[in-house]
C-alpha cells in the first residue's frame, strides 16, 4: 500500500514537471526526495542532467511571498550567488533549479572551519556589499505580527507565558532604533545547510526569507545555526569584519538571536497547526529567546 501511494506520489510530480517543462515523463529518469523544512525537496534526473525541484510546504503560500522571491533570486544569480533557475512559478511557488554536482553542503559541524568560516563570509559580504535592491523588507517585529495572525487562523497554540515574553522582545526594537539599524540585501536564513561548494566555489541558495534587513541578522543566524561556541563565534566575526568588531555590533547580534528564536518559535507552531511535527525544535528555540534575553535586559 505504501509503495502505491509513493508510486502515484512520484508520477504525479513527473506530470507536474512535464507540463512545465514541456517534456515527456519519459525524458525524467529518476526522481529522489531529499527532505527540506520549510518545503519538499527532489532529486531530480532530467536526461541525465540533474536537478532540484521545490514544492512548497504546507502554509507557506500566506507566510511566504513567491513574487519576492522570484525576483530576488533573479538578483542573486545575476551576482552568482546561487545556481541558475529553469522554471519558478510564482503563483505556487514551484521552482526547479540547477543541481550543484559533487557538491559538499555545510552543516553545523563543518561550518566551524576556519576555511568554510572565510567562504561564507566571502558570500556574504558580497551580498552585502552589492549594493542591490531587493523589492522586499524583512522586518522581524511585522513579521511576528502576521505570524501571530496565522497562528490563530490555524486555531494553532502559542507558549502559556507568550504575551508577556512578546512584550519583553517588542522592546529590544527601541534598542536597536538606539544602536542604529542598516538595510542591505539580506538571505535571512543562514542556516549551514543552504550554503553548499563544489571543487569551484561555495553557492548561498533558498531565497525564501530574503529581504531587505540588517546584514547582523546574516550573521546571527549562521551563529545561532551552527551552535557556534563563543570562541568560533570570534573567530566567524573576525572574518567578516576583517579585525575587531565593535561592541554595538556583538549587541546586534545577540538582539537578532533573540529575535529569530522567537519568530521561528511561532513559525513552528504555524506549521504544525497545519499538520507537520517538529518535536521539541518550537519549544527549544522559544526557551533559548528567553534565556538570551536576561543578557539584554539585566
Amino acid at each position: 500500500m505504501k509503495k502505491k501511494y509513493q508510486d502515484n506520489k512520484i508520477n504525479r510530480i513527473k506530470d507536474t514537471l512535464s507540463e512545465v517543462l514541456g517534456l515527456s515523463n519519459h525524458d525524467i529518469y529518476s526522481i529522489d526526495p531529499i527532505g527540506g523544512m520549510t518545503n519538499k525537496n527532489f532529486k531530480v534526473n532530467i536526461k541525465n542532467e540533474n536537478y532540484i525541484l521545490r514544492i512548497p510546504g504546507n502554509g507557506t503560500k500566506e507566510m511566504i511571498s513567491r513574487y519576492s522571491e522570484k525576483y530576488n533570486n533573479l538578483i542573486v544569480n545575476k551576482l552568482e550567488i546561487d545556481t541558475n533557475m529553469l522554471y519558478f512559478n510564482e503563483e505556487n511557488g514551484l521552482k526547479v533549479s540547477k543541481y550543484i554536482n559533487n557538491a559538499e553542503t555545510i552543516t553545523p559541524k563543518t561550518a566551524k572551519r576556519e576555511d568554510n568560516m572565510k567562504l561564507i563570509t566571502n558570500i556574504l559580504k558580497k551580498l552585502h556589499n552589492s549594493n542591490v535592491k531587493f523589492n522586499n523588507e524583512f522586518d522581524v517585529f511585522s513579521k511576528i505580527e502576521e505570524y501571530e495572525i496565522l497562528l490563530k487562523k490555524y486555531n494553532g497554540k502559542n507558549f502559556d507565558d507568550y504575551t508577556l515574553v512578546k512584550g519583553k522582545v517588542t522592546k529590544l526594537k527601541q534598542i536597536l532604533e538606539q544602536i542604529g539599524v542598516e538595510s542591505v540585501p539580506c538571505h535571512n536564513d543562514t542556516v549551514p545547510e543552504n550554503f553548499v561548494k563544489d571543487n569551484e566555489r561555495l553557492y548561498l541558495v533558498d531565497w525564501e526569507y530574503s529581504g531587505m534587513n540588517d546584514p547582523m541578522w546574516d550573521l546571527a543566524a549562521h551563529s545561532l545555526e551552527s551552535g557556534f561556541l563563543e570562541s568560533e563565534e570570534e573567530l566567524f566575526l573576525s572574518l567578516y569584519f576583517e579585525g575587531r568588531i565593535e561592541d554595538r555590533y556583538k549587541k546586534k547580534i545577540l538582539i537578532y538571536k533573540i529575535c529569530q528564536d522567537f519568530l521561528w518559535s511561532i513559525w513552528t507552531n504555524i506549521k504544525e497547526a497545519k499538520g507537520d511535527n517538529f518535536g521539541t525544535y518550537g519549544e527549544y528555540r522559544y526557551n533559548r529567546a528567553k534565556i538570551n534575553l536576561k543578557k539584554i535586559t539585566n
